[in-house]
């Protein structure tokens, strides 16, 4: 357990110093001011209509004394009363007589002022328009997407399937514990290592291999999914898949009970010259023909959007439509 805060000393030669130290008007307009407000030592002797120096030595004698707790920030001294302090009936009094005085003279009227002047660079700062930003995700993804990993109730394993270059492992990576990168082509895999080296994204397992295979299997049990995974993704996979309904399966099969698969693919299309650009084997899926695969896998609570076309990047599939199946494992 914590101790209390120390009160000033008792002992009759430190009540007398106590006394003397809150006798100078100063001193207890000081005092006052940082039970209002946590001040630096600047503002306050913008406050005071005082030389700073000369606040600092006050601001010292009452810190020496306990009466007040000091922060440092940067440059900044930032002054508040110290949290026991006002249970000392003295300093309660003096507590009082300062704030008197600070009223008399405007003093405490003004602090308000003095605070909201702090942003004023601030504000003038992105006041300026600044230079474009390009489109496309930020530098900072991962640190938005760590604020939002709280929100997802179970996060302790996702796996990739079809990691590609791994593109999609700067977003699972700091949303969930563990990612499980998955892909058949060693070539693909160490792009996908190169990325997350290149993102420090350290709690990636790679593996080659299949999505019915052993391999697989024996990376889930080794990152702790004895049982599944909490969610797996397949995006852009399906229409690669030489039987779509039987990768379904083995996606859902990977996933726990209640965990879930998330899949990204195309709407039907009409685009030929996918097939030779990214060996596409099927041009895209319609709607109800994809939900009836989901739920012949045995997924449950199905769900499915069309994605706006502003999300889809810039590459050679751009122009075409994209969908996002989501459902639990039943």
């Amino acid at each position: 357990m914590n101790a209390a805060p120390a009160l000033p000393d008792p002992r009759p030669s430190a009540r007398w110093e106590l006394y003397r130290l809150l006798g100078d008007p100063t001193r207890l307009k000081l005092l006052a001011l940082c039970a209002s407000e946590e001040l630096a030592v600047g503002e306050l002797a913008e406050l005071l209509r005082e030389l700073q120096p000369k606040v600092s030595r006050h601001a010292a004698a009452l810190r020496e004394a306990g009466l007040v707790d000091a922060r440092r920030q940067g440059t900044w001294v930032l002054l508040r009363l110290a949290p026991a302090a006002s249970r000392d009936s003295v300093v309660s009094d003096a507590l009082r007589a300062g704030l008197e005085l600070c009223q008399a003279d405007g003093t405490l009227e003004r602090v308000a002022s003095v605070v909201s002047a702090r942003d004023a660079e601030t504000r003038a700062y992105f006041a300026h328009r600044g230079k474009a930003v390009g489109a496309g995700p930020p530098d900072e993804l991962g640190a938005y997407l760590a604020a939002v990993a709280p929100l997802i109730p179970d996060r302790r394993l996702a796996i990739d399937a079809g990691t590609g270059d791994g593109a999609l492992l700067e977003v699972l990576s700091p949303l969930f514990e563990r990612v499980v990168a998955l892909d058949r082509s060693e070539a693909q895999l160490d792009l996908a290592r190169e990325r997350a080296a290149a993102r420090k994204l350290t709690n990636i397992r790679f593996v080659r291999g299949e999505l019915d295979g052993r391999e697989i299997e024996g990376a889930m049990q080794r990152s702790g999914g004895k049982g599944g995974a909490d969610a797996v993704f397949a995006v852009r996979v399906l229409h690669h898949a030489p039987a779509p309904a039987r990768a379904m399966k083995s996606l859902v099969r990977l996933a726990r009970r209640g965990g879930s698969v998330i899949v990204v693919d195309y709407e039907p299309h009409r685009d030929e010259a996918l097939r030779e650009r990214q060996a596409d084997l099927w041009l895209g899926f319609d709607g109800s023909e994809l939900t009836t695969l989901a739920t012949a896998a045995g997924l449950c609570e199905v769900r499915r959007t069309r994605l706006p076309a502003a999300w889809c990047g810039e590459g050679p599939d751009r122009h075409l439509k994209w969908q996002l199946l989501a459902g639990k494992r039943t």
